[in-house]
C-alpha cells in the first residue's frame, strides 16, 4: 500500500503540502511510498525508543529509559506541555494555582522517591469545609428527605470494601498482567450486586464523587473495573491508612515541568504522528508539528502511552490482532474545568444526586450524560466535572453547552440565584476523553486480557497507560517499573 493511500483523507492534503514546500514537482500519489515521502521531511531523528504521549506514564518512562537505562529517546507530545490529565489553572488576579485535573497523588510503590528526584516537596492535601447541597440536576431542585450516610457507616463500609479489594490487589495492580486464566467470578459481577452482597451501600456516594463518576453509572460496571478506578491503595488513602500528597506549591504540574526541563530537546511538543511503518526490526514515524514541520523518526522501539482512541490510533496502521482487541472498546468521555459565575455559592458544593436516591438509595446514580458537581475551590473558582456518553460525537463546546444547560436548570428552580442571562465563564476546560477499556464478563472469560497483553512487543511496539492498568499516576509509574520497562528493555 502506498504511503498516501494509507493515510486518512484529511491527511493527504497535508502530505501534499509538505511535498510542495520541499520540491518544485512532488511525486504523484500513485508512486509515493513511505520512504519517498520521508525523504521530504525536514530532518531525520535516530533513537532507541520513540514515545508517543507525554502524560504520567509516557513522561515517567522517558525519564527512566534515558536517565537510568542509557537509552536514547524522543517523546512526541500533542500538547504544548507534559503531564497529560494533570491540569493546573492559575487565577489571574490572586496568582493562586488550582488543580482541577489530578487532585492529589496516592502512595504506591516508589512514587515518593520519583518526586524527590525532581526536587518536588510533598505535603498532605487539605480540603476546604464546604456547604454541600444534594440536588437533582434534571429538575434543579434540592433533595428533600435525603439521608447522607454517617461518617461511621462510611468508614465501616470502606473498611469492608478494602478487606475484599486487598484479596485481589496482587492480580489487579499494578496491571492486568497477573490476572489468572480463571478470573474470580466475584470480579465479573455487576458492582451493584457486589455492593448488596457485602452491605457496602454507605461507601457508594464517596466512591462516586472520588472516581466513580468517570465510569458513568458504575453500579452497572463489573466489579473488576470499579476496583481499578477505586482500588485498594485509594481506599487505604481515603481511610487514612496510607498517605496522599500534593506538591508543597499546590501545583501538580510542577513535576512535569521539571521533567520537561530535564528532557529538553528530546521532547517534540505540539506534534502528532501522520504516518508510520512498524516492523519486527524497528519503526519509522512521520510526525508533524503545529507549524507544519515534518520530522522522520527512525527508532528501534515504539512506546505508545497515549489513550487508544480511534483518532490517536489512525496513523499507526494497526495489525489485525490490534484491531480485534482495540475495536472492543468504546470511549470514556469526560471533561473537567474551572468555571465562575456570580450565582455559584461561595464555599458551597452542589452535588448531582437523582431524586430516586431519597431517602437512602445510594446506588441511584445520575444518568449519563451528567454534570457531577460544582465544587468551590477558592477565589471565585469552581471545579466542574462532566461525564458524557460512550460515543465519539462529544466536543468541548458541546460539553460546555450541556454544563451551562444544567446550571440554567439550577437557576430556574431557584437553587442558585438567577443567572440574569449570563452563561458560565469557563476559565479552563479540558477534554479527558480516553479509552473506555471495559468489556463484558463473557469477553473477559474468553481470555481478553491475555490477548491484550500478547500485543506487547509486536512489530517493535509496546504500550503503557490507562488501558493497561489503573488511571492513577503512581500506579501507572509502578506498572512501568514492574512490567513495561523490564519487558521493553529485554527486547533489545
Amino acid at each position: 500500500m502506498t504511503f498516501l493511500k494509507s493515510l486518512p483523507a484529511t491527511l493527504i492534503s497535508l502530505c501534499a503540502f509538505a511535498f510542495l514546500a520541499s520540491a518544485d514537482t512532488p511525486p504523484s500519489d500513485d508512486t509515493v511510498s513511505f520512504k519517498n515521502a520521508a525523504a521530504f521531511a525536514k530532518r531525520i531523528i535516530y533513537k532507541d525508543v520513540v514515545i508517543l504521549g507525554g502524560g504520567a506514564s509516557g513522561s515517567h518512562a522517558a525519564v527512566r529509559l534515558r536517565e537510568d537505562f542509557n537509552k536514547s529517546i524522543v517523546l512526541v507530545e500533542k500538547q504544548n506541555n507534559l503531564g497529560g490529565h494533570v491540569e493546573t489553572y492559575i487565577d489571574p488576579v490572586s496568582g493562586i494555582p488550582y488543580d482541577y485535573g489530578v487532585n492529589s497523588y496516592t502512595e504506591y510503590g516508589g512514587a515518593k522517591a520519583f518526586f524527590t528526584r525532581f526536587n518536588v516537596s510533598l505535603v498532605t492535601p487539605t480540603r476546604k469545609t464546604l456547604n454541600t447541597s444534594y440536588v437533582d440536576f434534571t429538575s434543579g431542585k434540592p433533595l428533600i428527605g435525603y439521608e447522607r450516610p454517617s461518617s461511621a457507616n462510611v468508614t465501616l463500609a470502606l473498611t469492608k470494601y478494602l478487606k475484599i479489594a486487598e484479596q485481589y490487589e496482587s492480580i489487579l495492580l499494578p496491571g492486568y498482567f497477573n490476572l489468572p486464566s480463571e478470573i474470580p467470578e466475584e470480579l465479573l459481577t455487576k458492582f451493584s450486586d457486589f455492593v448488596a452482597k457485602y452491605g457496602l451501600e454507605a461507601a457508594v456516594p464517596s466512591i462516586q464523587q472520588v472516581t466513580g463518576f468517570a465510569l458513568g453509572n458504575f453500579g452497572e460496571e463489573l466489579t473488576l473495573y470499579v476496583m481499578q478506578e477505586f482500588n485498594a491503595p485509594m481506599a487505604r488513602t481515603f481511610l487514612g491508612i496510607n498517605g496522599g500528597w500534593v506538591p508543597a506549591s499546590h501545583r501538580n504540574q510542577d513535576i512535569y515541568d521539571n521533567i520537561a526541563t530535564l528532557l529538553g530537546n528530546d521532547v517534540l511538543y505540539s506534534t502528532t504522528v501522520i504516518s508510520s511503518e512498524r516492523h519486527d526490526t524497528g519503526v519509522e514515524l512521520l510526525v508533524r508539528s503545529d507549524k507544519g514541520e515534518v520530522t522522520h523518526i527512525i527508532a528501534k522501539k515504539l512506546l505508545v502511552s497515549f489513550g487508544l482512541t480511534p483518532d490517536n490510533l489512525a496513523s499507526l496502521s494497526l495489525s489485525r490482532e490490534e484491531k480485534d482487541v482495540f475495536s472492543t472498546w468504546d470511549l470514556s468521555t469526560g471533561y473537567c474545568g474551572i468555571v465562575t459565575h456570580p450565582s455559584l455559592p461561595i464555599n458551597g458544593s452542589l452535588i448531582n444526586t437523582p431524586v430516586s436516591a431519597v431517602p437512602a438509595n445510594y446506588l441511584a446514580l445520575p444518568a449519563i450524560p451528567f454534570v457531577t458537581r460544582f465544587e468551590y475551590m477558592g477565589d471565585k473558582n469552581f471545579r466542574v466535572l462532566f461525564t458524557g456518553t460512550h460515543t465519539a460525537n462529544w466536543t468541548i463546546p458541546k460539553a460546555q453547552s450541556s454544563t451551562n444547560e444544567a446550571f440554567s436548570i439550577l437557576a430556574a428552580a431557584g437553587t442558585v440565584p438567577s443567572t440574569n442571562g449570563i452563561s458560565l465563564n469557563f476559565a479552563a476546560f479540558t477534554d479527558h476523553t480516553t479509552t473506555h477499556s471495559h468489556v463484558s464478563a463473557e469477553i473477559v472469560r474468553a481470555g481478553f486480557y491475555k490477548k491484550l497483553y500478547a500485543l506487547q512487543g509486536g512489530r517493535s511496539t509496546f504500550f503503557t497507560g490507562r488501558a493497561w492498568t489503573s488511571q492513577f499516576t503512581t500506579i501507572l509509574w509502578e506498572y512501568n517499573n514492574q512490567y513495561l520497562l523490564p519487558k521493553l528493555l529485554a527486547s533489545f
